[in-house]
């Protein structure tokens, strides 16, 4: 008896089996081929450390600025502006070096977008606050 479509007498043929994908391709020298990092990865790389490294620097001295100013007495509201901006870039810095640990409490952070926002907070408040406002 014939099944769905086939005639008397006809074997069915099974399924084409899928082919293997073909070995992976060689130097023409007959070398290895070179695991190379990309470029443009390199110089985001050097750039995410500079900036984590500036961050730093600007943390070190806003942290010696705010001291100086609580030291004084006079100038306590140039010392709160301070304090603001050491938080700020800490958290540019923590941004900028990836950490894993720091990166699981803020997911927002893995992306570039967020971290260009939050260098630009932090210039815009240095800039306006630290340079307008507190003589």
């Amino acid at each position: 008896m014939a099944r769905n479509g086939e005639r008397v007498g006809e074997i069915s043929q099974p399924p084409p089996q899928p082919q293997p994908p073909p070995p992976p391709a060689r130097a023409s020298s007959g070398g290895r081929l070179r695991n190379r990092a990309d470029p443009l990865l390199v110089v985001c790389r050097c750039y995410s450390v500079l900036t984590s490294l500036t961050a730093l620097l600007c943390l070190a001295v806003n942290v010696l600025s705010a001291i100086r100013s609580f030291k004084n007495g006079s100038d306590i509201f140039d010392g709160i502006f301070r304090c603001y901006a050491v938080v700020i870039a800490f958290f540019v810095a923590l941004a900028e070096t990836e950490w894993q640990f720091v990166l699981k409490f803020t997911k927002v952070l893995e992306y570039w977008v967020a971290r260009g926002m939050l260098q630009i907070l932090y210039v815009l408040y240095y800039r306006l606050i630290l340079f307008y406002f507190v003589p």
